[in-house]
């Protein structure tokens, strides 16, 4: 029973030692986070999209429109570049900034702005600088030639 007990205790010791010594392994952590928002009101289930030194890491906002990314410190290391976009029902908005610290807050808000398609206006403006450009060129040949 002695042996048992021993036994026992000497396996519980090396089950706590061993959770220990890897929870203080665990490499240090870069945390980007912030708030969504639109029309000053906290925007629940946005998709955000984070992007530091090239890693891309992607979380939802919460009920009060926070979010929360984590990187290894050597992904994100201090005075990196990042890059926050947030996009829910077609509107979007995209902060940048400069990471200071263990932990990073960007908020930013979403808008809905729609940029319109010019590839009908943009033909008609290429064709008539087009035209315009052939006109003047044939005007001015002329006049060098009287």
């Amino acid at each position: 029973m002695k042996k048992l007990l021993t036994g026992l205790l000497v396996a519980t010791f090396a089950t706590v030692s061993m959770a220990s010594a890897s929870a203080s392994a665990a490499p240090p952590q870069t945390s980007i986070t912030g708030v969504v928002t639109e029309n000053q009101t906290a925007v629940m289930g946005a998709s955000v999209t984070v992007v530091c030194n090239g890693h891309t890491e992607t979380d939802t906002t919460n009920a009060q429109g926070a979010y929360l990314v984590n990187y290894p410190s050597a992904d994100c290391p201090f005075g990196e570049t990042v890059k926050v976009t947030a996009t829910k029902d077609g509107k979007s908005g995209v902060k940048s900034g400069t990471v200071r610290g263990v932990t990073t807050k960007l908020n930013l808000a979403i808008v809905d702005v729609e940029i319109p398609e010019y590839g009908v206006i943009g033909a008609f403006a290429a064709g008539g600088t087009g035209i315009g450009m052939v006109y003047y060129m044939r005007r001015r040949q002329q006049q060098t030639q009287l």
